[in-house]
């Protein structure tokens, strides 16, 4: 261990002993030693802010704290040497308080209300560094008498890890003026991200990220009481608001590295679903190429499931049968599925999907092309959706099906090519290529409106998982009987509903279907021998036609 290590590891084993001995400690004891280091941590804060504000005044307003000492030292000085009888000390001192009144002002400020005056004395330094950096940023023009226009900034406002700047362009500008100069002017503000978005007319607002991170929170068990289809809880926004995310009506492609939190992503949006999955309104169809290590963990959420090739495409077929079915009921009835407890919403959840759009032998690629693409392009009004998880983002991993997703999720990627290939034009608003390695699940979410926003998707871990799916198991018209009685959902399905023939495993408990008999091809007639080659150049080059 190296010399450093060993300190800290010391240096945590002190503090580990303190707590234990005062704050750690039960009983009144320990509440009496929190309550104090509360007080004391309160009052020397304060005392700072109070120390600090004034300071700062004074160091940057020195004229009248100056005039205020010298005019109280030469009234001490005064009443010293001409002996008079009476107090020396209270009017100089009463004199230098006068002076630093407006420090004592901002002290006192400070100290009552720390976070007003943060903000405030933020704003301020804003509002004063605003002409200099739009004019370096592109926002100014010379005008022919040689004034300089810049676009005014109308407020400055705060919000939970951003500052926002609200811009007013003027003649001659746009407001995609304003967000190509956004980049220079985080840059000039120290900004960590920035954000862009129009209110009206001539009218924008610049959003300025101050931090960097996201801290990781783990997940808790759903609320029974959420029973929802539309949005669903996943994580938590750059300002610590909870972030949600919108299921139906939405395909969704999630894209990131291998270990960039595709898993944080999946169980955030299927856990969001558990209580919905139980009380029947959305079903849940899961094809995992990974050995199915992911959809099995929780798998009683799961009515359909599929972890090789051949049955993943026997599950986008039963899929796409209730696509089928569906749109037969409802042609001339309704335009959009509205979930119900005897019609739910299906979902169809793909790990890898890269193992069966590209890596599985020609003939299943093509199909499986096939299936995906007629699903994405008639499934969201029927309320079939999508949620597919990739590594690669490139077209060969996800065939011609990547511009039919309409809301897109990029976790941490290796360049800001792949960044471009998955989220297009905002490579410049959304560099996912740029997520700390550190902070799995952290992901730009792009949606249909074309908005991208940083999230940390909360973490599931597995016995949480395994957890949701015993309290949340689908009903079990949803589910076939794999957990129940020991065959494949996707199999058992298809042999309840008789619909076409699946491969089944041999057993006493079912029955095989027998092969479909075909009719036996016609024999081909032989072919006319070829006449010999000189046979064919010595014939004349014309023959007549008998009549």
């Amino acid at each position: 261990m190296s010399p450093a290590a060993a300190f800290r590891d010391y240096d945590a084993r002190a503090r580990a002993r303190i707590i234990a001995a005062t704050t750690g400690r039960p009983g009144r004891a320990g509440l009496a030693w929190r309550v104090l280091v509360r007080v004391v941590a309160f009052t020397a804060r304060r005392s700072w802010m109070f120390t600090r504000a004034s300071g700062t005044w004074a160091v940057k307003n020195p004229g009248l704290p100056v005039i205020g000492l010298v005019l109280a030292m030469l009234w001490y000085g005064v009443l010293t040497l001409a002996e008079w009888p009476g107090d020396r000390t209270t009017g100089p001192l009463l004199l230098l308080v006068a002076a630093m009144v407006p420090g004592l002002f901002l002290g006192v400020w400070a100290a009552s209300f720390p976070r007003h005056y943060r903000r405030t004395m933020n704003a301020r330094d804003i509002r004063r560094a605003w002409p200099a950096n739009a004019n370096d940023c592109g926002l100014g023009r010379t005008e022919r008498d040689g004034t300089l226009r810049l676009s005014k900034l109308r407020k400055v406002t705060h919000q939970a890890g951003a500052v926002v700047l609200r811009v007013e362009t003027f003649a001659g500008q746009t407001l995609d003026t304003v967000r190509r100069a956004a980049p220079a002017i985080a840059t000039a503000y120290g900004a960590y991200g920035y954000d862009t978005v129009a209110v009206k007319p001539r009218v924008i607002d610049l959003v300025l990220f101050s931090t960097a991170r996201l801290a990781r929170r783990d997940a808790v068990l759903p609320d029974p009481a959420r029973v929802t289809t539309d949005v669903v809880p996943v994580g938590r926004t750059r300002g610590g608001e909870p972030c949600t995310m919108q299921i139906i009506g939405r395909h969704t492609l999630v894209v990131g590295v291998s270990g960039a939190g595709k898993g944080s992503v999946l169980w955030s949006v299927v856990g969001g679903l558990a209580p919905a999955i139980h009380a029947g309104i959305v079903r849940l169809w899961g094809v995992d190429l990974k050995k199915g290590l992911e959809v099995w963990t929780g798998r009683a959420l799961f009515g359909h499931a599929a972890d090789s090739a051949e049955d993943a495409l026997q599950v986008l077929r039963a899929l796409l049968r209730v696509i089928d079915e569906r749109g037969a009921a409802m042609r001339g009835v309704s335009r959009l599925h509205v979930p119900a407890a005897g019609d739910p919403l299906h979902v169809l959840v793909i790990d890898e999907l890269a193992d069966l759009m590209a890596y599985s032998d020609s003939d299943i690629r093509r199909e499986a092309e096939r299936l995906v693409s007629k699903i994405l392009t008639q499934g969201r009004a029927l309320g079939v959706v999508v949620v597919a998880c990739v590594q690669n983002p490139r077209q060969d991993s996800l065939g011609g099906t990547r511009s039919l997703y309409t809301q897109k999720i990029a976790l941490r990627l290796d360049s800001d090519s792949e960044t471009e290939m998955v989220l297009g034009g905002l490579v410049d608003l959304a560099p996912a290529h740029t997520i700390n390695r550190n902070d799995p699940g952290t992901a730009y979410l792009v949606t249909e409106d074309g908005t991208p926003q940083l999230v940390r998707f909360d973490y599931w871990p597995d016995d949480l998982i395994r957890l949701t799916a015993l309290h949340y198991a689908a009903p079990a018209e949803h589910t076939a009987p794999l957990p129940r009685g020991g065959d494949d959902a996707v199999n058992a399905w298809a042999t309840a509903s008789a619909k076409a023939a699946v491969r089944l495993p041999a057993g006493d408990d079912h029955e095989v279907p027998a092969p479909r008999q075909r009719k036996p091809r016609a024999p081909r007639k032989p072919r006319a021998p070829r006449a010999p080659r000189q046979a064919a150049a010595k014939a004349p080059a014309t023959e007549e036609v008998p009549s």
